[in-house]
């Protein structure tokens, strides 16, 4: 592992999002992106090359905030706002606090991209949410 990898760090969350099953990106990125010679079979990316294409992928991603609303059996969201690479660390470091201050008592969606591509989501029920009529 490099030592500039592993002396990073990101809270625990977000590494977990980024890196999970749940949401394939980093992994598959790190599957697809290594040099393979003719004939060699696919396989599964070790953990420091997960590692080494999350701190690649997540430095250069931006955030987008969108509130879910539901109207009868439909769910909609809309923007709330949207962080460049590099300006959203309170928001990784206290997402709760942060968007409770920010948007208030609200079901909010947080969508991770890198440039057009979708990288993975998360959602917060913040300040005491209970449901669509509490706003």
């Amino acid at each position: 592992m490099h030592k500039e990898t592993s002396e990073r760090q990101v809270p625990p969350w977000l590494y977990k999002l980024f890196t999970g099953h749940q949401y394939p990106f980093i992994r598959r990125q790190a599957k697809f992106g290594r040099v393979r010679q003719p004939g060699e079979e696919s396989r599964e990316p070790t953990r420091e090359e997960i590692d080494e294409k999350f701190w690649e992928i997540y430095p250069h991603c931006w955030v987008k905030v969108l509130q879910e609303v539901k109207t009868g059996m439909i769910v909609s969201f809309i923007e709330l706002g949207a962080y460049e690479p590099g300006t959203y660390q309170e928001l990784v470091d206290g997402p709760e606090e942060f968007l409770a201050r920010e948007y208030g008592k609200k079901k909010i969606k947080i969508n991770f991209y890198q440039g057009d591509n979708f990288v993975c989501t998360i959602n917060f029920k913040v300040n005491g949410w209970v449901d669509h009529n509490d706003d």
